[in-house]
């Protein structure tokens, strides 16, 4: 059973490997065209899916040119997208340096000054959720390890006031009692006082609580 997961496991590679080896980042996706004007908040990019499969998802890196084709900025994005072969979809990015009225040099302007060029390079595609940066996935992760956390410390927290109920019944003493105790100080310290004061004589006259 085992040879046959491990065998399994590395087909699974293998075809990973293959498929990610079969992908060209220089012409399966690539830039058709792209909007922003100087009052927009989101730049609107144009990308034609040149493979066979459906695209369900980019990674690609947005460089800012200026007007004489000198980089100064860039920026890496993660989308989620449905492109089907052959075909070009629009998707909204953040718009660069709205505050400043920055616009793409084929889009409205104010100032001449303000106007740039962008450069659009593929990093990869139909990467795995959890694999996308800057995916919402990460969030999800974020606030799944929460509660699980959370579980953990109840547990250990009831864990702790079960130990202090069985410490005094074991000494003889009221168990209610002592985790109130517990409540009012500390868990810890009242296990520590229970070691210290040890087993308590039963009194078989009297019902008073210890």
């Amino acid at each position: 059973m085992i040879k046959r997961l491990l065998i399994t496991s590395i087909c699974m590679t293998l075809f990973v490997s293959a498929f990610a080896a079969n992908k060209d980042l220089e012409k399966d996706v690539t830039m058709v065209s792209y909007e922003q004007s100087w009052k927009d908040l989101q730049g609107t990019l144009a990308l034609r899916n040149n493979t066979e499969e459906e695209i369900k998802n980019v990674v690609f890196l947005i460089t800012y040119l200026d007007m004489s084709g000198n980089e100064v900025d860039y920026e890496e994005f993660s989308k989620e997208v449905s492109i089907a072969p052959g075909m070009t979809k629009k998707i909204d990015i953040t718009a660069y340096e709205h505050n400043r009225c920055y616009h793409y040099y084929k889009s409205e302007g104010v100032y001449d000054n303000t106007s740039f060029k962008i450069k659009f390079q593929l990093k990869d595609y139909n990467v795995e959720p959890n694999e996308l940066p800057g995916s919402g996935n990460g969030l999800h992760s974020y606030w799944f390890m929460s509660i699980i956390v959370l579980f953990i410390a109840i547990g250990i927290t009831v864990g702790i006031f079960v130990l202090v109920a069985v410490m005094a019944k074991k000494r003889n003493r009221n168990a209610a009692l002592w985790i109130l105790l517990s409540i009012i100080a500390t868990p810890m310290l009242v296990i520590i006082i229970l070691l210290c004061i040890g087993k308590a004589e039963r009194n078989t006259d009297s019902s008073s609580i210890q």
